[in-house]
């Protein structure tokens, strides 16, 4: 097993937040000498490794999978 892992796959999403925040990830990034994607890529991946709740919904649907054979949950309607 080799020390040094493969660089992780990047994949490009586009999505729409308030022109504060964005404002805010710029600087931030400016003040860590860093990019506005290695802000938000490191921010996002803190948030959802805390998620303590998410973790277990995670796990719970890696389960359902598992039982229906790999099948993908059926999205639940919204009403």
């Amino acid at each position: 097993m080799p020390i040094i892992s493969k660089i992780p796959e990047i994949v490009k999403r586009e999505f729409a937040i308030d022109d504060y925040v964005l404002l805010a990830v710029e600087k931030y990034a400016g003040f860590i000498d860093s990019t506005p994607d290695h802000v938000v890529n490191s921010a996002l991946k803190m948030i959802v490794l805390k998620d303590k709740e998410f973790a277990r919904w995670r796990k719970q649907q890696n389960a359902d999978s598992r039982r229906n054979g790999g099948a993908l949950p059926r999205p639940v309607a919204k009403s």
